[in-house]
């Protein structure tokens, strides 16, 4: 492999840094550690300067309703950007920076609920697209850098654990909303739509409305539940006190529920350590393959390229997920969705109308 010179140096000053993290366990009997030599600092990371470069090129900048909400990937020449979906506004004014400061509107094309992955398509020709490496190249302990449209990666790390698929547990709940309404059940993608319900929590909103395991919910206020991303959202955006009404299919038969969410109990809401040092993504987990990095990544700085040290991307930052945890969705599964995503088979669902409030009944 031919490595360049200023590439050399990148791996001999994160090598360095290498045995300084090996000796943390002997800190108490050695001098404190240089700043300078830990890795967040400007001087380190401006040694990445090579590595980010050329993806720095097919890096933007997206907003969404005139804010930053995410970073997004070129993937085509012909202005084919890929993003975080849950961070924009699916039918709102969305918006692509490239790093030459040019901005062009962007239209939402496609949408993979599931990777939480959104397809972009704007009017410009020419474009950078990223080059992509397999991700199991991306060995546990190798350097990785977070990528950004300018000269400086956002940050830096390593593999902290190889591509993996999803295992029940092994993932943060896909949305916590510490003052969202809970409703007290597990949940999985229904065939033909829908989410099925998998467990239901003992003393919940859902036991006490009478919710059973294999109750496929179709409707929540009236409104389609596409899937358990969905049905999650939709819970999420109401509070404890509120009672909602749900449509669902048990035994192939139509029913009708009303349920009343409470707060979510206190054993549910995480490892309160898990929200130390840096803003966790809304959307964290529940991804069905990943690629585990250490990088400090903030939610807003997801849907940027993770790169090696050969400025390959291995994957797509996707989430940060906890005090040392970030999320990248691998390479291969990137690619392999592009051409789904284009295709217009996974279009978002259209924008439903807001619910209208009835007016009040005066008091006599």
């Amino acid at each position: 492999m031919k490595v360049t010179l200023c590439k050399r140096g990148v791996m001999a000053a994160v090598v360095a840094m290498c045995l300084l993290s090996t000796s943390a366990a002997r800190a108490q009997f050695s001098p404190p550690v240089q700043a300078d030599l830990l890795r967040n600092n400007p001087k380190i990371i401006k040694l990445f300067k090579s590595v980010v470069a050329d993806p720095s090129e097919s890096t933007v900048r997206v907003k969404s309703n005139d804010k930053d909400a995410a970073l997004g990937t070129i993937v085509a020449a012909d202005g084919w950007v890929i993003t975080k979906a849950s961070e924009l506004k699916l039918h709102g004014k969305n918006v692509v920076r490239l790093k030459d400061g040019r901005e062009y509107d962007a239209k939402v094309v496609g949408v993979k609920d599931d990777y939480d992955l959104a397809l972009l398509k704007i009017d410009a020709e020419e474009l950078k697209p990223i080059i992509w490496r397999d991700s199991k190249e991306a060995k546990v302990g190798r350097w990785v850098a977070s990528v950004a449209p300018g000269e400086d990666p956002v940050a830096i790390g390593v593999i902290s654990v190889a591509a993996r698929d999803y295992k029940p547990g092994d993932q943060p709940p896909k949305v916590l909303a510490k003052d969202g309404g809970y409703l007290g059940v597990g949940l999985e993608d229904a065939d033909g739509g829908g989410a099925k319900i998998n467990q239901v929590s003992p003393k919940s909103p859902a036991e006490k409305a009478g919710f059973k395991v294999n109750d496929v919910v179709t409707h929540i206020n009236d409104k389609k539940v596409l899937g358990t991303e969905s049905m999650i959202n939709m819970i999420q955006k109401h509070k404890p006190g509120d009672e909602v009404t749900i449509k669902f299919k048990r035994d192939g038969k139509e029913m009708e529920l009303s349920a009343k969410l409470e707060k979510r109990p206190a054993n549910l809401l995480g490892n309160p350590q898990e929200f130390m040092g840096s803003a966790l993504s809304n959307r964290r987990g529940g991804f069905p393959r990943i690629l585990q990095h250490d990088t400090v990544i903030k939610p807003a700085d997801c849907g940027g390229p993770l790169v090696d040290l050969d400025s390959k991307a291995v994957g797509i930052n996707i989430a940060r997920a906890g005090r040392t945890e970030s999320y990248a969705i691998p390479s291969e599964v990137v690619r392999d969705l592009i051409p789904q995503l284009m295709s217009g088979q996974l279009a978002p669902p259209p924008e439903e109308p807001e619910a209208k409030t009835p007016p009040k009944k005066e008091e006599k």
